[in-house]
């Protein structure tokens, strides 16, 4: 495992418990606790961290990289995401609930839905209530949980729990993976539940990813292909993964 790989996990780790332990995070790389000991060093150099003896804990200026990770890949294919959440705007109907998912596009397209009075915004993603809470017109449902910082979401067994009463007329979600065979992945297996529960939560499903995201495939299985019903993506996506998603069923859109 490279040491930027390392160094992701170990701020993953702190952000989801607090501390971590120089001795565990020896064996779970399989590494050397002195190699461990630099990395939490140059962790705690960039202010992610405060080192103790035998491991370290979180501080609070924790957040300010990784909560900011999010509005930072915000502009990468700033262009082809709003692009995506135009298109996924056109197709939410006068009366419909929805599920805006977290993420870069989800979050574009809470801005294009933003002076919308008519729909009904459900979402465990504080970027879009953020985008939509100035509109006193629109009914915005959140969904808490654990935060996870740097996408500014929630999950976890409180946020399942809600889910598990809840049925929208769409679910719109983005997703890290978009494969033919291996389905819609993801990178954070903490939040594979809630994703799971959010899927369930309506009968129309559609992802937004834009062309990086096609034939990509993350680590966590969250569900077969054949559970989106639209696809959108961005021009430029590999033709014949395409053609290998549409085959098993899914629409799918290029924005």
């Amino acid at each position: 495992m490279q040491k930027e790989e390392r160094l992701k996990i170990i701020v993953a780790l702190i952000d989801q418990y607090g501390k971590v332990e120089v001795e565990g995070l020896a064996r779970h790389f399989d590494v050397s606790r002195m190699t461990v000991r630099r990395d939490l060093r140059e962790l705690e150099m960039d202010g992610l961290l405060k080192k103790v003896y035998g491991g370290a804990y979180s501080t609070a200026n924790l957040p300010i990289h990784n909560v900011n990770d999010i509005y930072v890949r915000m502009k990468l294919l700033a262009q082809e995401k709003q692009n995506i959440a135009k298109k996924i705007a056109a197709m939410i109907q006068t009366g419909e609930m929805i599920f805006i998912g977290s993420g870069t596009t989800t979050t574009y397209l809470a801005k294009a839905l933003s002076l919308r009075s008519d729909i009904v915004v459900v979402t465990n993603a504080l970027t879009v209530v953020e985008e939509l809470a100035t509109n006193g017109s629109m009914t915005v449902i959140t969904v808490g949980g654990f935060l996870r910082r740097n996408e500014y979401s929630f999950y976890g067994h409180f946020s399942e729990r809600i889910l598990r009463d809840l049925r929208v007329d769409k679910v719109i979600m983005g997703m890290r993976g978009i494969h033919p065979d291996y389905g819609l992945t993801s990178d954070f297996p903490q939040e594979l539940q809630t994703d799971r529960e959010i899927i369930s939560t309506g009968s129309n499903v559609i992802i937004a990813g834009d062309r990086t995201k096609i034939g990509y495939i993350a680590t966590t299985l969250v569900a077969p292909i054949t559970k989106a019903n639209i696809i959108v993506t961005s021009k430029g996506a590999d033709e014949n993964t395409i053609r290998k998603i549409q085959q098993t069923g899914p629409k799918v859109i290029i924005a």
